[in-house]
């Protein structure tokens, strides 16, 4: 396990460097990045917290590319496209069900046509509630992709449990199982299927939902994203650090 410097506090997005194994800035956001998505041409989609309903794209490969602001359109079967959803809601049973299943009333569509975000009213007209928003596209430690047919995991601290569900081409899930009675922040998979859930400590499960593994972190994870050239590593972001392990399989869940 690799711990690498600290994160920063700041509406700066940055890139780890595993060749200068250190964080490099790439945009200066004045709204506030909460969430980052790739479609599959490699624009970034940003989701910010200031403003009603800020969605974001550019490219980072490219020098002070232009910021597009994507808009809000009405929600539809997009075959062939990639969901990104949130990973994580923190509820009782009742409303983490209804709230992952509830179809999202609004899309928004990569530049590159490929990949979309489903997002309900509470977030496209800002609204707050007891000071702050509570859309789950904010609140989420993560959004991951979300493929029709394929089989997403969304995990509930809150209930210590972790849930599978199949994927519409809507991006509407369904069909609920509980996959597994550990639950957390965050979760990722590899390509064989194993899940790997930030509870404290990162739990891995087989597809099953047998416990196969237990990865120790200093530090409790908050966020699980696999990257690297082979997509092996598994990256950890804690409370003020970022540590890295190599896994045995890459992504399942790539964009790109």
């Amino acid at each position: 396990m690799k711990k690498v410097p600290d994160t920063f506090n700041s509406p700066r997005i940055y890139r780890w460097s595993q060749e200068k194994h250190r964080a490099e800035p790439v945009r200066d956001i004045p709204q506030k990045p909460v969430q980052l998505a790739f479609d599959k041409a490699g624009n970034l989609m940003v989701i910010a917290y200031d403003g009603d309903g800020t969605v974001l794209a550019f490219r980072p490969d490219v020098n002070d590319s232009e910021i597009v602001s994507l808009k809000p359109q009405p929600a539809a079967q997009r075959p062939g496209m990639v969901a990104v959803l949130p990973v994580n809601r923190w509820m009782g049973d009742s409303g983490f069900m209804r709230d992952s299943t509830m179809p999202k009333p609004f899309h928004y569509v990569s530049p590159d046509g490929t990949t979309f975000i489903p997002a309900g009213r509470d977030f496209t007209t800002g609204a707050v509630q007891w000071g702050t928003k509570l859309s789950d596209l904010l609140r989420s430690f993560r959004i991951a992709p979300a493929m029709a047919g394929k089989t997403f995991y969304v995990t509930n601290e809150a209930e210590l449990k972790t849930w599978a569900f199949s994927v519409g081409s809507d991006g509407t899930l369904a069909e609920p199982r509980l996959f597994a009675q550990e639950g957390g922040e965050n979760v990722a998979v590899d390509a064989r299927g194993n899940v790997y859930i930030a509870a404290g400590q990162i739990l891995v499960f087989d597809p099953s939902g047998k416990h196969i593994e237990t990865i120790e972190i200093p530090q409790r994870p908050t966020c699980l994203v696999f990257g690297g050239r082979d997509r092996r590593t598994l990256f950890i972001t804690a409370r003020s650090s970022l540590y890295s392990v190599q896994t045995r399989f890459a992504d399942l869940t790539s964009n790109r």
